[in-house]
């Protein structure tokens, strides 16, 4: 998911484009084709409450609001599709002033198979509120809330960002996130190839746990 920087306008290795997980649009469409048809969430729903805060922020479950710009009616419907039942793992981003305006987007892609104990964090920050160290905030939150509510189930958070995306890479540091590898030219997004760098967080790295 990418962030600080309005260039950036979301994370995902860090690419406007739905979450989450960190990351990608089929991943998405799958969590989407998954979802259960007879829930419905409307625009008179009521607004959903916190699941996690901050001094500034506040994270929760996804309500039809408006989403920013650049984001579209698409991208917002594809988030609330995935988002009907719980566990949640695509939370929206809102200042805790005014928490029925969504300003972004974080979640988690859980790992499957012999990776089932992993989650990828992703997440997008609309561009007008760019800037104010909103992405790290959340990041931290998500991170230590996943390490601690959901502990038993994931042991480690990981995380791809393209190699122009800095701001993505100095957010996950600053939430402790080491770099593991680098995916060479790994990415093509129309004529541009990148690298793809690879991020991790151990649960024990931040809580003290031993190895076991």
């Amino acid at each position: 998911m990418s962030m600080e920087n309005p260039a950036e306008p979301a994370v995902e290795a860090h690419e406007p484009q739905p979450l989450i997980s960190s990351s990608s649009s089929s991943a998405a469409a799958a969590a989407a084709a998954q979802a259960p048809a007879s829930t419905t969430t409307t625009a008179t729903s009521p607004l959903p409450g916190p699941i996690i805060s901050t001094p500034r922020l506040i994270l929760r479950p996804l309500h039809p609001l408006s989403f920013p710009h650049p984001y579209t009616l698409a991208h917002a419907e594809t988030w609330i599709s995935m988002n009907l039942t719980e566990p949640y793992n695509a939370f929206a981003i809102c200042e805790i002033s005014d928490p029925s305006i969504l300003i972004g987007g974080i979640g988690l892609r859980p790992g499957s198979d012999v990776s089932a104990h992993t989650a990828e964090v992703g997440y997008w920050l609309g561009e007008p509120f760019t800037g104010k160290g909103y992405v790290t905030e959340a990041c931290q939150a998500m991170t230590d809330w996943t390490f601690t509510e959901r502990g038993d189930t994931y042991r480690k958070l990981t995380a791809r960002v393209f190699s122009r995306h800095k701001a993505s890479m100095r957010v996950l540091e600053k939430c402790g996130y080491k770099e593991e590898g680098v995916l060479k030219e790994h990415v093509r997004k129309h004529v541009e190839i990148w690298d793809l760098h690879l991020f991790g967080l151990l649960k024990r790295e931040v809580g003290g746990e031993q190895d076991k």
